[in-house]
């Protein structure tokens, strides 16, 4: 999976979890939906950190 892929991916996810956090009834629901947001972003956040030290490597290993 390339890593437009991937980011594609994680923002499905966020986005399904903000619709539970729009159905969410009670403070518990609404705390597990952000939790899971949160998540996203954060995987989203380090694999693109991860994909940019790559390019980096790369680019000083020339």
């Amino acid at each position: 999976m390339n890593i437009y892929e991937e980011i594609k991916a994680f923002l499905e996810e966020i986005k399904e979890e903000n619709e539970n956090l729009s159905k969410a009834e009670t403070p518990e629901e609404e705390k597990e939906a952000l939790k899971e947001i949160f998540d996203g972003f954060m995987q989203g956040a380090n694999r693109t950190r991860e994909k940019i030290d790559q390019y980096n490597d790369r680019r000083w290993q020339r």
